[in-house]
């Protein structure tokens, strides 16, 4: 990032081939005192060029469904931009994206995830996160994209040991986007003792929040059948 005044600016790369969504998404995010568009392009092959050329930025926005003349599809897009740029900072925005496509964007290419439907207040909640090196995970929707099937085996505890069968299944749960009475149900708990179990894999995740839970669960421990 680089200061602009006394304010740090985020300098953005906007990868998308749907003229309207990217020109817009460009008019908003520009009305942002701290955010500056260092390039938009709307295919894979001019942003290529681009960044062969010496094009910097802090983060990348770049569409995941990629499509016509001159175009690879997202996550090509982002190996070969890996390549470039090992260090870059990437969130893929998508309207969807399929399970094994979500593992390899996060696992592989360590690129975060945000869903189109989502609030224009969370995406710049996003893009500031992954201008600072984290990677964001959108919780609506996006987790239950990802969990299509079970955990292949229980995730360790931070301080060893496995969760035990009752709280990878309230994991889950939350995983599936399920409210607390929605998992007791399921499970025959209570709603306070579901609580006592997330309490639980709040301390266990060293997390505050169920979103935080979620976006620990997903880059660490879950894995799809």
């Amino acid at each position: 990032m680089r200061a602009k005044g006394n304010q740090a600016v985020i300098r953005l790369l906007l990868v998308d081939d749907h003229t309207l969504f990217r020109e817009s998404l460009r008019r908003l995010l520009e009305s942002e005192p701290g955010v500056e568009i260092s390039g938009d392009f709307a295919t894979t092959e001019d942003a290529l060029a681009a960044l062969q050329e010496g094009l910097t930025f802090d983060a990348a926005l770049i569409d995941y469904e990629l499509q016509g003349p001159g175009n690879i599809d997202g996550l090509e897009l982002v190996r070969r931009l890996r390549v470039l740029q090992p260090e870059a900072r990437v969130l893929m925005v998508t309207a969807g994206m399929g399970t094994v496509e979500l593992v390899r964007a996060v696992k592989e290419l360590n690129a975060g995830i945000f869903l189109k439907t989502e609030p224009t207040v969370e995406l710049m909640l996003a893009i500031q996160r992954t201008a600072q090196g984290e990677r964001w995970i959108s919780s609506r929707a996006s987790v239950a994209m990802l969990v299509s099937g079970e955990m292949v085996a229980p995730p360790e505890r931070q301080g060893g040991g496995k969760l035990s069968a009752r709280e990878a299944r309230v994991l889950r749960g939350v995983l599936e986007g399920q409210s607390n009475k929605e998992i007791g149900a399921e499970l025959e708990m209570t709603e306070s003792a579901v609580k006592a179990v997330l309490q639980k894999l709040f301390e266990w995740a060293g997390v505050r929040s169920r979103s935080q839970l979620v976006r620990y669960a997903i880059e660490a421990q879950i894995e799809p059948r």
